[in-house]
């Protein structure tokens, strides 16, 4: 009789069974999934495309700064993708040029870059080394220029002797704070200032365009230039002959130079 083989039985894992509900549900994720990334693709690629290159740079608001001076603190250009830059970057390096006090970079889509500026207010002119420089009302020296007929505001003489350079402080605390309310106190009462000599902080010395010298002193700035402003008119034609003494607003005087060189003789 043969013997009979024994046969180890094998185990057969039975496959697990995943319902149709929840593979449907696998499959729908996986095509949304390659679906976003082929839309995110087609749209950075339409991002980074000619269509969006900087075809204009429009900049206004600039009176004294050149174009090309905005141009050259900028680090974009014609040809660049509008959507690469950053506009609070452009900002920023636009204030490093001492003239603007403010700046602001915006994009007109698709390819238009507009800049935006404001300028500082120049308040007065200051002799140095043959030609000027050209003080702001922050006191800092904002460009240099031989054409004082450009900017129509006064010279202020008197300082001390300057080595600055465009970008430096020329005046600051107190002393700036005396120029700047001079002279926007006679502008708005109308009186038009072509000379403010600063020797001394507490002689002040005014020089009209009509050619009439006037004593400020320090302070005080309203109730003079009104006390000007009445005064003038009743000088007219008599400027060269001396000048208007208001250091003490309460008792203005007009001292002709006749008497003065009469005193100092005597």
């Amino acid at each position: 009789m043969d013997k009979q083989r024994w046969v180890r039985p094998v185990q057969v894992r039975k496959k697990s069974s995943i319902p149709p509900e929840k593979t449907r549900q696998i499959k729908r994720r996986l095509v949304a999934m390659l679906l976003f990334i082929v839309v995110l693709w087609t749209v950075l690629s339409f991002i980074g495309s000619d269509f969006f290159s900087i075809a204009t740079i429009a900049i206004y608001g600039n009176t004294y700064t050149t174009e090309s001076e905005i141009r050259l603190a900028l680090t974009v250009a014609e040809g660049d993708n509008i959507w690469r830059l950053n506009k609070a970057q452009q900002a920023d390096k636009l204030k490093t040029i001492p003239r603007i006090e403010s700046a602001r970079v915006t994009r007109e889509l698709p390819n238009r870059l507009k800049v935006e500026i404001k300028e500082k207010r120049a308040v007065a002119l200051v002799p140095y080394n043959g030609y000027l420089l050209v003080m702001g009302s922050d006191g800092m020296v904002l460009a240099t220029t031989r054409n004082p007929q450009n900017y129509h505001i006064p010279m202020l003489t008197g300082l001390a002797p300057l080595e600055l350079s465009v970008g430096e402080i020329l005046l600051s605390g107190p002393a700036l704070q005396e120029v700047v309310q001079t002279l926007e106190t006679m502008s708005a009462a109308g009186v038009t200032v072509s000379e403010l000599n600063f020797a001394e902080a507490d002689k002040l010395v005014l020089i009209t365009m009509d050619g009439l010298t006037v004593w400020l002193g320090q302070g005080g700035h309203s109730e003079k230039a009104a006390l000007l402003v009445q005064i003038m008119g009743q000088l007219q034609g008599r400027q060269a002959e001396g000048y208007l003494d208001l250091r003490v607003p309460e008792a203005p005087a007009f001292k002709p130079l006749a008497e003065e060189k009469t005193q100092k003789n005597n």
